[in-house]
């Protein structure tokens, strides 16, 4: 208030005309600052355990998810949600934007901040799954990205929305429980089919060392040159998806 008072002196020390506009840009500002927010749309706290807005599962499958949840929450006390939506309503970012939907509807008993919404947006190909305090020290963040990488996107990659929708739910839940454990393998680890440990890994790493040098000879021998510039003769590529959420396709 102080400050403001400073200013509004300064402007009339040095611009009168502006001093008389200036109570019209705190009124514009304050009507600019919610309106900045505006876009962004915090949905109503859901009716139920199972919520399909976006009308991708079928109804008796949406029946027996709820049930199972529903519960779940009765024999554990965590509340675990899932929401379907086809988009998000916020330009901010999905973690972001989740965690205040998360804030907004209250999930998990009040104290004990108990509870999960797993958040998936069908036409955004996006999801992310929101962990209350309580349940931090069950579904972290590496057990969380371990089910989206081996349950949820796998299925939905390949059009199977309801299965990636019915393996999540199940894992999260187990998770919840202790009882997942997962395959032991990220997406990243896929087609890799040796395990390292004991002598034979600090072996077989030698083994590996020696080889690389030999393809690295090769390698300065073999390449190739085109037009463009260099090219390599082996071309390898990969990549993962991760996080406690992320998008599919």
């Amino acid at each position: 208030m102080h400050a403001l008072r400073g200013l509004t002196r300064g402007f009339s020390m040095r611009n009168p005309f502006a001093t008389r506009l200036l109570p019209f840009f705190l009124w514009a500002l304050c009507f600019a600052l919610p309106a900045a927010r505006a876009a962004e749309v915090i949905p109503p706290a859901p009716k139920d355990h199972f919520n399909d807005y976006a009308g991708v599962v079928r109804p008796d499958t949406a029946r027996e998810l709820n049930q199972q949840l529903t519960q779940f929450e009765r024999d554990t006390s965590n509340q675990l949600v899932v929401a379907i939506f086809p988009r998000m309503q916020s330009s901010s970012s999905i973690e972001d934007y989740t965690f205040r939907v998360k804030e907004a509807w209250g999930v998990g008993q009040k104290g004990r901040n108990n509870g999960a919404v797993l958040f998936i947006f069908s036409e955004d190909r996006k999801l992310f799954f929101q962990v209350g305090y309580g349940l931090e020290p069950v579904l972290t963040d590496a057990l969380s990205k371990r089910i989206i990488e081996e349950e949820i996107t796998p299925r939905f990659r390949q059009g199977d929305f309801e299965g990636g929708v019915r393996a999540g739910t199940a894992a999260f839940m187990a998770a919840a429980r202790g009882e997942y454990r997962g395959t032991g393998r990220t997406a990243a680890d896929r087609g890799r089919r040796v395990a390292f440990g004991g002598g034979g890994g600090f072996m077989f790493l030698i083994l590996a060392m020696i080889i690389l040098g030999v393809f690295r000879r090769l390698f300065r021998r073999n390449t190739l040159y085109t037009r463009r510039g260099r090219m390599s003769p082996w071309i390898s590529s990969g990549g993962g998806w991760g996080g406690g959420g992320g998008g599919w396709g």
